[in-house]
């Protein structure tokens, strides 16, 4: 198992309008366990503004297709709109 540490790095507290950047990984059996080690260190690191809009995400990725391999579909970017 693979497991990827995603930052989420949103426009404001919402969160509906974010970047998703893959910070760390880890693989094996433990790797779920040792990415979640890590986020109360790293949310902790963050000013606390920042704790309110950013987030640190643990994601299993399955057996298919390795990063490099992965074509990722378009994807539907939801957006707000304010009047």
């Amino acid at each position: 198992m693979t497991v990827f540490l995603l930052l989420y790095l949103c426009a404001d507290t919402t969160r509906t309008d974010c970047q998703v950047v893959r910070a760390d990984s880890w693989s094996g059996p433990h790797a779920y366990k040792q990415c979640l080690d890590v986020v109360p260190g790293l949310t902790e690191a963050l000013t606390a503004p920042n704790r309110k809009r950013h987030r640190f995400v643990c994601e299993i990725q399955g057996d298919g297709p390795k990063p490099a391999e992965h074509k990722a579909p378009s994807a539907f970017i939801h957006q707000s709109f304010r009047m």
